[in-house]
């Protein structure tokens, strides 16, 4: 639009001359080298249009390319978002479901451990009541040894005081009996006039 106004600005001028009055030639020839710079301004903004409507035309183009790329993307991108969120939710579930399961199985080792503990101390104090109760027998049994020591020895010494007792009376009776013996065999020999004492 300027070189318009600049045709207006040159029409206004190219009214007037050195004299006051205008030239028709002068006239045409400023409307004609207007009209053609116009027309080279019109060209010039019709081959600018031109290119810029090819210019958008790609643009738009690479533009509807891109959304498409950028839709496929997005599609992609949720497809892996939906596996990733769906293997997630598996994992969390597996690891729900192992963590639950190590709960239970350490609620169950807990209450065996417990329960080994008190079977343990059971058996502990039955094995130190049993401890005590040998200790309490052996000691019960050597008192029982001793003093059955001491009735042994003292009925032995009994007994042999009394078998003692015994073979000095029958050793008496015995030397009695082997003088009264020996007499008669001694006088036996000599009633058949045989001298004991050579025998």
């Amino acid at each position: 639009m300027p070189p318009k106004q600049k045709g207006k600005s040159q029409k206004k001028k190219g009214k007037k001359t050195k004299n006051g009055t205008s030239s028709v030639d002068d006239q045409y020839r400023k409307a004609t080298l207007e009209v053609e710079v116009l027309q080279n301004h019109l060209a010039l903004r019709r081959q600018v249009t031109r290119r810029t409507q090819e210019h958008k035309e790609e643009l738009h183009a690479k533009l509807q390319e891109l959304q498409g790329d950028l839709e496929e993307e997005k599609s992609e991108k949720q497809a892996i978002y939906s596996e990733m969120t769906r293997q997630q939710q598996a994992l969390e579930q597996q690891s729900s479901a192992s963590i639950q399961a190590l709960k239970q199985e350490v609620a169950e080792l807990r209450l065996q451990l417990g329960e080994s503990q008190q079977e343990l101390k059971e058996v502990r104090e039955e094995l130190e009541h049993t401890k005590s109760e040998k200790e309490d027998q052996i000691i019960h049994l050597r008192r029982e040894v001793e003093n059955m020591e001491s009735e042994y020895e003292n009925l032995l010494h009994s007994c042999l005081d009394h078998l003692l007792s015994k073979l000095n009376v029958a050793e008496l009776q015995w030397k009695d009996q082997a003088l009264s013996i020996h007499q008669q065999h001694k006088q036996m020999l000599q009633d058949y006039g045989l001298n004991p004492l050579d025998f």
